[in-house]
C-alpha cells in the first residue's frame, strides 16, 4: 500500500517493519527482498517464455502496432558510449578500492553490504527446495487466476480463453515495472492494447482495465491499512 504514495517504497518499508517487530537487521531483510525479486524475475521469465511460444503471432503484432523496437545486443555492445560508461565504472571501482581505508564511512558501508549479501544468500538455507518452488509457482498461479477470473465478469471478455488471459497477464506484469503507483498508466496501456488484438473494442477494453485495476488498488489499500493498524496489537511484546 505504501507504494501507492511513493513507487517501490513498499519494499523499503517492509524491511523497516521486519527490523522493528522481528529484530531482523534492515540490511539483511533488504537482501532477502533482492533474492525474492530475483526468484520472481526467473518465474515471470519462465511464464513469459511459455506464453510467447504459445502465442507468438500476438506478441509480434503487439510489438508492430505499438512501434516497439528491440535493440540489437550486438549494436549495444559495439556502441562507443557503452565502452565509455564501462571504463568510467571500472575506474570508479578501482579508485574506491584504493581509497577504501581512507574513507570514513568504509567500515559502515562494508558492514551494510555484508548484511545485504547475507540476506541474499538466505536462499541457501532453505531446507525444502521443492516446497519452496511449489509455493513460488502457487503464488504466481494465484496472481494469474485472480486476473483470469475477472474475464467472466464482462460479456465482452467472457469468450476469451485462458491463453488470451496469459498474454495480457504477462504484458501487464512487465508494464508495472515502470515506477508508477500500482502500475497505473502502463498497466492500462498494456491491457487495452493487447485486449484489442483479440477483437475487443477500445472502449470496452478501457472499462475492463479501469475497473479491474481500481478494484485491485482498493484491496491493496484496504488490506495495507488493516495490516498497518493490526501490527502494533499482534506484536505488542516485540514493539
Amino acid at each position: 500500500a505504501a507504494s501507492l504514495v511513493v513507487p517501490r517504497i513498499g519494499e523499503v518499508s517492509r524491511c523497516g517493519v521486519l527490523a522493528k517487530y522481528d529484530n531482523v537487521s534492515f540490511a539483511k531483510s533488504l537482501g532477502t527482498v533482492v533474492t525474492e525479486r530475483l526468484v520472481d524475475t526467473l518465474t515471470i521469465l519462465l511464464i513469459t517464455g511459455i506464453t510467447v511460444l504459445l502465442q507468438l503471432p500476438i506478441f509480434v503484432t503487439f510489438l508492430q502496432q505499438t512501434g516497439t523496437k528491440i535493440p540489437s545486443l550486438v549494436h549495444l555492445l559495439t556502441s562507443v558510449w557503452f565502452y565509455i560508461i564501462l571504463f568510467c565504472f571500472i575506474g570508479v571501482v578501482i579508485l574506491l578500492y584504493y581509497l577504501r581505508k581512507t574513507l570514513f564511512f568504509y567500515e559502515r558501508v562494508k558492514g551494510f553490504v555484508l548484511n545485504i549479501w547475507e540476506g541474499i544468500m538466505s536462499l541457501k538455507g532453505v531446507r525444502n527446495i521443492p516446497l519452496f518452488i511449489f509455493y513460488t509457482l502457487a503464488i504466481w498461479a494465484c496472481y494469474f487466476l485472480h486476473f483470469y477470473f475477472t474475464f467472466y465478469c464482462f460479456a465482452f471478455t467472457a469468450h476469451l480463453g485462458i491463453l488470451a488471459a496469459l498474454v495480457m497477464f504477462v504484458g501487464g506484469t512487465f508494464a508495472v515495472i515502470v515506477p508508477t503507483p500500482n502500475g497505473a498508466g502502463p498497466w492500462h496501456f498494456a491491457i487495452i492494447s493487447m485486449m484489442m488484438l483479440y477483437g475487443v473494442n477500445v472502449t470496452d477494453a478501457g472499462i475492463f482495465a479501469l475497473i479491474v485495476h481500481g478494484i485491485q488498488t482498493f484491496l491493496v489499500v484496504l488490506l495495507g491499512v488493516y495490516g498497518l493498524a493490526a501490527l502494533p496489537f499482534t506484536n505488542r511484546h516485540r514493539a
